[in-house]
Order: C-alpha cells, then sequence, then structure tokens
C-alpha cells in the first residue's frame, strides 16, 4: 500500500484520521461517530461492532473505566480508488483509567474508507494493538 490517487481526497481523508484522534482526545461521542458511515463496521480489542448504534454502546463501555485518554494518529498509507480508499494508519494512545493507574498503547489500523454525500468516513476500521506497556 503506498499514497495513490488524488491529492485532494488523500488530504480529506488525512482530516478525517485528524478529527477521530481529536474527538476521542476530547471524549466527544458525537464527533467520533460523525466520522463513520451508517452501517460501518469496527474489529478489534474490545469487540466487534456494526452501525453506529453498536459503535455507541462500546464507545460507552470503553469511557467508563476511561478518566483521560490522548490519541495521536499518523497515516501510513492512503490509497484512492473513485469512491473507496484503503488507509493504514498508527496510533499512540496515552491513557489514564478511573482507578488510576497509565497505560500506552501503540496501534495500528487497516482501514476502507468511503466517500458518501462528498464526505470521506469510515466503513471498516479493524484495530490491532501493536504494543501496550
Amino acid at each position: 500500500m503506498a499514497f495513490t490517487g488524488p491529492r485532494e481526497d488523500r488530504e480529506t481523508i488525512r482530516e478525517l484520521l485528524a478529527t477521530y484522534a481529536d474527538a476521542v482526545t476530547r471524549q466527544d461521542l458525537e464527533g467520533y461517530l460523525d466520522c463513520w458511515a451508517d452501517d460501518a463496521r469496527r474489529t478489534g480489542p474490545g469487540g466487534d461492532c456494526h452501525g453506529k448504534d453498536e459503535l455507541r454502546a462500546q464507545w460507552r463501555g470503553v469511557f467508563e473505566t476511561v478518566e483521560l485518554m490522548v490519541f495521536f494518529s499518523q497515516p501510513g498509507a492512503i490509497e484512492v480508488m473513485g469512491d473507496r480508499a484503503r488507509v493504514r494508519s498508527h496510533c499512540l494512545e496515552f491513557i489514564r483509567l478511573t482507578d488510576g493507574t497509565a497505560r500506552r498503547v501503540i496501534g495500528e489500523y487497516n482501514d476502507i474508507a468511503v466517500r458518501a454525500d462528498g464526505r470521506w468516513l469510515f466503513a471498516e476500521r479493524n484495530y490491532r494493538v501493536v504494543l501496550a506497556t
């Protein structure tokens, strides 16, 4: 995978990654959900979700135990093919849990993004933990 396709689309997908990271850091559930297509799928630790109702429920479960999270995202590849794109990104998460413990997690996402009504959204996010301390 590489950086291919129209530069404007690749930049807009980078903005989607940044918007997602900002929403997670601010614990903004509606901003987070706005990054997803209505029938999106998410797989990985914490369970698999399909659709915004399941994404909402998973978010609430995660943030019951999270006091603070700072989430950084860096794209590794964006391949745009018309109204679909394959995206690989890496994330760094600093997490303070409600019990006072802290964690650092490095993860990798392999995604499918789609253009819907002129916006790029996540149709699939497949997450795996690379390193956790």
